[in-house]
């Protein structure tokens, strides 16, 4: 189990452009040792980009999409959903309205409390994400994955940075594969824990299973 990154190493990620073309980024190959990452700034985000991600809604989400008044509220529902369906759609080669997600079976408690993306002839991949404030912060994987953000406050502040850091990791954690379901004594998770590179004034954390769980010695 790797813990504890420098707080000066982040991993890098992609910004998500919603309105470009078609062939987008996928994830690494199956034994990669990192997540695919991406960044969303919601303030970036005009129609165009709503009218991407709403696009890819599936029937469902559309139809929540369409009961919201025109706004703020109603965009970053179509940017942050759409914008998940566009990512797992270009790995699994599916259109993104075509793509299920759910839960999937946990590899440490076999619970159904993994976060997974399916379409009919393509393995699952494994997806998280996280909101705070304007930034939003992407992580597919080959394994289960978690993604963690949270706010820069008192900037220069050392202690202040560090608090943010462990925060976004923490909340990784949580998102990942134990998700509240496997965090009870007895169980050891393999995981590397990453800082990611966002913009300024936020940190982000990423969590990846890397191994089969075990028992304490």
């Amino acid at each position: 189990m790797r813990l504890g990154p420098s707080p000066d190493r982040r991993v890098p990620a992609s910004a998500l452009d919603l309105t470009a073309p078609a062939e987008r980024p996928g994830l690494p190959a199956e034994g990669a040792e990192r997540a695919g990452l991406w960044t969303l700034l919601l303030t970036e985000q005009g129609p165009a980009a709503e009218a991407a991600g709403a696009a890819a809604l599936a029937a469902a989400e559309r139809g929540v999409y369409a009961g919201l008044e025109p706004g703020p509220i109603r965009r970053r529902f179509a940017v942050v959903r759409g914008g998940l369906r566009l990512l797992v759609s270009a790995r699994l080669g599916c259109p993104p309205d075509r793509i299920a997600v759910l839960d999937g079976a946990c590899p440490l408690c076999a619970r159904p409390h993994d976060s997974v993306a399916a379409a009919s002839g393509a393995a699952p991949v494994h997806f998280s994400w996280d909101r705070c404030g304007d930034l939003v912060v992407y992580a597919l994987s080959a394994t289960t994955v978690g993604a963690g953000v949270s706010p820069l406050a008192g900037r220069g502040d050392p202690d202040a940075a560090a608090a943010a850091r462990r925060t976004a990791r923490l909340t990784a954690g949580d998102r990942a594969v134990m998700r509240g379901g496997c965090t009870g004594p007895g169980i050891i998770a393999d995981r590397s824990v990453d800082m990611v590179a966002v913009p300024h004034g936020y940190a982000a954390a990423v969590v990846r299973h890397t191994g089969a769980a075990g028992q304490p010695s």
